[in-house]
């Protein structure tokens, strides 16, 4: 049978080893979202739209990339 001692040591670690994790959760930053989604083939007409789906896609593209691509680079 344990010790008072004993349990007061596996209760210290157990809180010990609890508080760490919590650290852990606080100080990671969360995971970027996923990049914008690639236009189907069949998503662009063909007729040189001023607004065609590559442009936005390729706008947003840039945009995921300056937000999330140079954040990863200075861990």
């Amino acid at each position: 049978m344990a010790t008072t001692n004993e349990n007061q040591q596996i209760e210290s670690t157990v809180v010990r080893k609890q508080g760490e994790e919590e650290s852990k959760k606080k100080t990671s930053p969360p995971p970027p979202p996923p990049p914008p989604e690639k236009p189907e083939p069949g998503d662009c007409c063909g007729s040189g739209c001023v607004r065609c789906v590559w442009d936005v896609y390729y706008e947003e593209l840039e945009e995921y990339d300056k937000l999330y691509k140079s954040d990863s680079s200075k861990s």
